[in-house]
């Protein structure tokens, strides 16, 4: 471990999540000494439109670093962000948003392909990209605007999504990793650029997108206003991140071909490295940069979407109804449950309906269906020739008494669970590479 700072530095990761913004502050030999949460608030305009107020969103990431940074014992060194990415913003030159941060759950353009994409396939975007979407994230969005918003798309200056800009109201500087801009849908993943054909067809200019770096290259340093915003100090170094299961991974250690991490959470997701990205693109998984920029692997990212959303319908309406701790309950039922859950099957992928079953049963089937989905991924993998024998499980779900032993049994997988709060723990990993307290992942101890 590199030694030139001092060990009374600390280290700050923010989780930016589908449901809420998590964060953590960590000590540079990696213990958490706090967590702070914010639920994430949406909008929803219209049928099937998913947004988040801008401001609120950077208000709320400002409490939870300031609730951070309020506790840490001495200064807290660096700052970086994990973020459950795709979200599309427009501002103008001084960086005020025009427009609300459109989700990426947003389903405004699935099954109406907007105009501008006309004649683009799912493979060319696949193959350049390192993701295989069209109807939804940025792509799709800024395509939708430039259609139906065409004022507020041509006067923008700035096309970005949540994370960049908010890195812009942190330091006053346009930046954006390589690993977030996969899912922004723009960059040529191999050549680490933005891609010109793709802004062609959304007229966007280069110059209104945030300047591409590496994830743990430091984006710039706290100014006065984020300071009193925050409460870190001016001068604060804050570094690039990345997407959040890359994050996750690098929490949990999972860097070399052969492990897997399990992430569960609104979609349950699998991440493993790999050597070779067109074996990930032909497997049709989601490609990330991970550690590509220093020739190690690339990340492949598979996903069971959604699930979570079921698996709590269930808890809400059937297994807990007003119960003050529902997980607890969940997880107390599920252990009394007989195996066989007398016959009960669920399946999380089907919309979710009352169940005339025992509780206990109805408990054991939802975790049973999530490592069935999970199971048929892996073994759609293996005939790929890519396949695991240990896995870490992060999210939730991992600190449940009965479903980790569910998951292993019917994956047949080795499975050891990881620490809390993963993405953000990854995160404050790669604040730390930014400040020079580790020269890379595997420095870290």
């Amino acid at each position: 471990m590199n030694t030139q700072h001092p060990t009374e530095s600390y280290l700050l990761g923010l989780d930016l999540g589908t449901s809420a913004i998590k964060g953590v502050l960590m000590s540079r030999d990696g213990d958490i000494l706090a967590e702070a949460k914010r639920q994430t608030s949406f909008i929803r305009p219209s049928e099937g439109q998913i947004e988040i107020d801008p401001e609120l969103h950077y208000q709320n990431v400002c409490r939870v670093i300031r609730e951070l940074a309020e506790v840490a014992p001495c200064s807290v060194a660096a700052i970086a962000m994990a973020a459950a990415s795709g979200n599309t913003l427009l501002t103008d030159q001084k960086g005020v948003p025009l427009t609300n941060i459109i989700s990426w759950m947003d389903q405004r353009s699935v099954a109406n392909l907007p105009e501008a994409l006309g004649g683009l396939t799912v493979e060319e975007v696949r193959q350049i990209v390192g993701w295989p979407c069209m109807d939804s994230f940025p792509l799709a969005h800024l395509a939708w605007l430039k259609g139906n918003a065409s004022e507020t798309y041509r006067n923008a200056a700035h096309c970005c999504m949540n994370t960049d800009w908010l890195l812009y109201r942190l330091t006053g500087n346009w930046i954006m990793d390589h690993s977030t801009a996969t899912t922004f849908h723009l960059q040529d993943q191999l050549g680490g650029c933005y891609h010109p054909p793709f802004l062609n067809l959304l007229d966007i200019p280069e110059n209104k997108l945030s300047p591409l770096t590496d994830s743990g290259r430091v984006a710039g340093n706290i100014t006065q206003r984020a300071a009193e915003d925050t409460g870190l100090a001016v001068g604060t170094v804050v570094v690039a991140g990345c997407f959040d299961h890359p994050a996750a991974a690098r929490s949990a250690g999972i860097m070399e071909p052969g492990q897997l991490l399990l992430s569960c959470g609104t979609s349950w997701v699998g991440f493993f490295p790999e050597m070779s990205r067109q074996k990930v693109v032909d497997a049709g998984l989601l490609c990330d940069p991970f550690l590509s920029d220093r020739n190690g692997p690339w990340g492949a990212i598979f996903s069971v979407p959604y699930i979570g959303r079921t698996i709590d319908w269930y808890i809400d309406h059937i297994i807990a109804p007003n119960e003050p701790d529902q997980l607890r309950v969940f997880d107390g039922l599920a252990v009394e449950a007989d195996p066989s859950c007398h016959g009960v099957r669920i399946n999380l992928q089907e919309p979710p309906q009352k169940i005339d079953a025992a509780r206990s049963d109805i408990s054991r089937a939802v975790m049973e269906s999530a490592a069935r989905l999970i199971d048929g991924k892996l073994k759609e993998i293996a005939a790929q020739g890519m396949g695991f024998k240990s896995a870490v499980m992060v999210g939730g779900p991992s600190n449940s008494p009965v479903w980790p032993g569910i998951v292993a049994e019917t994956t047949g997988l080795e499975l050891t669970i990881g620490s809390a709060h993963a993405g953000a723990r990854g995160a404050a990993m790669l604040a730390g590479i930014g400040a020079g307290f580790f020269k890379d992942e595997k420095d870290f101890s």
